[in-house]
């Protein structure tokens, strides 16, 4: 019985600290003070999630953290902490799969990219860190921008060796599925000085 207890109790924690993701747009349209945002985030080499990350059975939506990056963002440069999750901290938070393009609603104005993570254990809450310290600007009239695809480079110990941005406008004809893309601006990602 204290065993299932614990595991409950655990699980509550769990779902507490599951970051809340900024909404998926379908298409163009975006409500009054959003923009549609679209990009995409990688990680060289791919994480390869049947050797580097461990899902268990009893942990509800673990499949969910496990194959996305959780991104921190908002309107100030505020770097993510890194030695324990704070939850606070992506409650406005870039959701996406690895290397597939996102579009997402946010809010209109500059935002900043202040850090991300990557479940490996969800139970255990292993983590793999990214870096931040990038942001974006919404040209002013734009219904949506493009912001180019955020690619880390890591090394065998999980260590974040390089951060580049790349300019790979065909992604918004990925994720328009046959709308104009002229419609959306470039406004590549940049670092913070």
């Amino acid at each position: 019985m204290t065993r299932w207890l614990l595991l409950a109790f655990a699980l509550a924690l769990q779902a507490c600290a599951v970051p809340r993701a900024l909404p998926p747009a379908g298409d163009l349209e975006a409500g009054a003070g959003e923009v549609v945002v679209i990009g995409k985030i990688e990680l060289v080499p791919p994480l390869d999630a049947r050797f580097e990350q461990k899902s268990h059975w009893n942990v509800v939506g673990d499949k969910r953290l496990l194959e996305r990056v959780w991104m921190s963002t908002g309107a100030e440069h505020r770097p993510v902490t890194t030695s324990q999750l704070d939850a606070s901290q992506f409650q406005a938070s870039l959701e996406a799969q690895w290397g597939v393009p996102f579009m997402v609603k946010a809010p209109r104005q500059r935002t900043y990219l202040n850090g991300g993570m990557a479940h490996l254990d969800v139970l255990r809450q292993e983590r793999l860190w990214f870096p931040g310290g990038l942001y974006f600007d919404v040209p002013a009239g734009a219904r949506a921008v493009y912001v180019g695809t955020l690619r880390y480079h890591r090394n065998d110990f999980n260590a974040i060796t390089r951060v580049e941005v790349v300019d790979e406008r065909r992604d918004i004809d990925t994720v328009l599925k046959g709308a104009p893309a002229a419609q959306v601006p470039v406004s590549l990602m940049k670092r913070v000085r």
